[in-house]
């Protein structure tokens, strides 16, 4: 793909957009594994000052999609097939570890939240679903599929902050393969063509409840190990 794709962005919310715009060329093969880069060029190529830049490269380091190779020299992260899959596998286990520490260590009005935003996202999604129902496949339904999305990763999230170890914290954000933005855009990216399979990952999340509310340890651990393992692959194979 041309380069060209690194057009002059708006100018709202730069560090965002150039965090979402590298994000999107490394993807699509704009910017290639193991090519050198800089604050400047890039910032040049986006029409654009470094500073929203240097933010947005600090990012994509800790995501280890960027690495630096020295005090100002960077590449773009050349990672094998099989790092890739031992960079999901290790997320997958760390997600599990806290989904069986939430089910031993939630508060009750932990788990009070956690059933709530699920109710609200059960809601949406049958508005969704009605919507459809109603007018067919075409249906304009993307920004509430969007906001499905964003709850459930947010459900994620509060599941992870039941644990109330912000050691492990740490460490799972370090082994993320997917920023929530990417896994966001990828997400939605696949979704019409694999609507049965998300639904079914979609009632994962109950089951998952089910077991944080029934502080069945073993149950949450094997039921998040399933649901994130399928999730990664598919995005990674996408």
């Amino acid at each position: 793909m041309s380069t060209d794709a690194l057009g002059p962005m708006e100018t709202m919310s730069l560090a965002d957009q150039a965090y979402r715009r590298l994000r999107d060329a490394i993807r699509e093969g704009a910017l290639r594994p193991g090519e050198k880069i800089t604050e400047r060029d890039l910032a040049s190529r986006l029409g654009v000052s470094p500073t929203p830049v240097r933010e947005a490269l600090r990012q994509l380091v800790h995501e280890k999609v960027v690495e630096r190779v020295g005090p100002r020299a960077l590449r773009i992260a050349d990672h094998s097939s099989a790092a890739r899959s031992e960079i999901v596998e290790a997320e997958v286990r760390l997600s599990a570890l806290m989904a069986r520490l939430a089910a031993r260590n939630a508060s009750a009005e932990q788990l009070t939240d956690l059933v709530s935003l699920l109710a609200r996202t059960d809601r949406m999604v049958v508005g969704i679903e009605e919507t459809v129902a109603e007018q067919g496949p075409e249906a304009d339904v993307a920004d509430r599929l969007t906001a499905v999305f964003r709850n459930l990763r947010l459900f994620h999230h509060q599941v992870e902050a039941c644990v109330g170890n912000p050691v492990l914290t740490g460490l799972l954000g370090q082994a993320r393969a997917f920023s929530d933005e990417e896994r966001l855009d990828l997400t939605m990216r696949l979704a019409p063509e694999r609507a049965e399979t998300f639904r079914a990952r979609y009632r994962e999340h109950r089951q998952i409840l089910d077991a944080l509310l029934e502080r069945d340890e073993d149950r949450a651990e094997e039921l998040a190990a399933r649901h994130h393992r399928a999730a990664l692959v598919q995005l990674s194979s996408s």
